[in-house]
């Protein structure tokens, strides 16, 4: 079993690459996830030796090469230089992969509203870009193959490259006060772009009766008059013009994936399942079975708190893929994990499993007690 940490640069900026590995080498780390696009951020880093609160609007923490076209990384503002060449040429043994975020991007959103996702009521969710909007597709390749031309990376790891979902992870000051439930959140974002919609009609579907549909239904949902704990599966059951929208952007979505592998050359790719459920990707647009024949393995971040609930979502993702390499991450530390015994409990489980690979989350966010449970699952884990 191979062991790996997600990494914010800022932090290893701060702290030194050099004593960032040591640090890790000690933990019994393997691999590093080191963000090179990422989403706006508020992240609380208790052991930063300069900070502990960093803010950072969506960024990229290297600088971008030419070929993007009307969409491109927007390079930290506090950065000098380019961080992922710094950091890189400073991790000795450590391998360095890059955890790249694709269409969660609300500075871009914000930007360039056209290339979002449209709600069924014609609202421009800025926080995610749309994967069908040509533009966007272009944007998603170029990075990785920007990322992928680099050679510092092991692996690219993608996540949110996919129709990212309802409400997003959240946005500044958030204020919902109707209770969606998941097929509201599913039903909000499903997305009813130009692009979308026209790929849809050409297709032979009538798009504005599905659009009107998902509208009216999600209307339902928040007035009380369809429970909002009805399951999005059994309502696609009896709406077969939905059904069948769904089924098209799951197709948009696995000829992107094979636009990115061809993009990342000989670098592997890995994508990030179990949103917003394991066994629920399909919701984001993501048929694994379909991405499989593009990407080199998944990983499942399993954010739980005990080794069942953790075995249970690797269980019902890895039945989806059996004959792709399934990876875990996970969280130890608040609110998830709480304590040692639980987090090396959880690893061994996964050994016993076969999971190739663990990645731990978040080198910066996690207390230095938390760190000193990493050592003991992989301690225990090597025995």
């Amino acid at each position: 079993m191979e062991f790996a940490i997600w990494a914010y640069p800022w932090d290893l900026s701060e702290e030194g690459p050099d004593r960032v590995t040591a640090r890790l080498t000690e933990l019994g780390i393997d691999e590093l996830n080191l963000a090179t696009n990422y989403h706006t951020v508020q992240a609380f880093s208790p052991h930063n030796p300069e900070r502990r609160t960093f803010f950072a609007r969506a960024s990229s923490y290297f600088q971008p090469d030419d070929g993007y076209g009307r969409l491109e990384p927007v390079p930290y503002e506090g950065m000098s230089g380019d961080w992922i060449d710094e950091i890189a040429a400073g991790l000795g043994d450590i391998r360095l992969n890059s955890w790249t975020v694709g269409c969660h991007n609300s500075r871009l959103g914000m930007r360039h509203p056209d290339v979002t996702l449209t709600s069924a009521h014609g609202d421009d969710l800025v926080f995610g870009l749309c994967p069908s909007n040509p533009d966007v597709q272009h944007y998603l390749t170029a990075l990785v193959r920007d990322l992928a031309a680099r050679e510092h990376f092991d692996r690219i790891e993608l996540e949110t490259f996919d129709y990212f979902y309802g409400t997003g992870f959240g946005w500044h000051h958030q204020k919902i006060h109707a209770q969606l439930g998941t097929l509201g959140e599913f039903l909000l974002g499903l997305c009813f772009c130009d692009h979308c919609r026209s790929t849809a009609a050409d297709a032979g579907l009538d798009v504005e009766q599905v659009r009107r549909t998902v509208a009216e239904t999600l209307d339902a949902v928040v007035a009380g008059t369809i429970p909002d704990d009805l399951s999005p599966e059994r309502w696609l059951r009896e709406h077969d013009v939905v059904a069948d929208y769904v089924d098209i952007r799951e197709e948009t979505l696995a000829d992107l994936y094979a636009e990115l592998s061809a993009s990342s050359g000989s670098t592997p790719l890995g994508y990030y399942v179990g949103a917003p459920e394991p066994g629920r990707e399909w919701m984001v647009g993501a048929n694994l079975d379909q991405l499989s024949e593009h990407v080199d393995y998944y990983c499942l971040p399993a954010y739980e708190s005990s080794r069942n609930a953790v075995m249970d979502a690797y269980r019902t993702v890895d039945a989806l893929t059996p004959d792709v390499p399934l990876h875990v991450g996970l969280l130890p530390g608040h609110p998830a994990i709480h304590d040692e015994a639980t987090l090396v409990e959880i690893v061994d489980a996964l050994r016993v499993a076969g999971v190739p690979r663990v990645s731990f989350y978040n080198y910066g966010l996690l207390p230095e007690h938390s760190l000193d449970w990493i050592r003991a699952a992989t301690d225990t884990a090597t025995l």
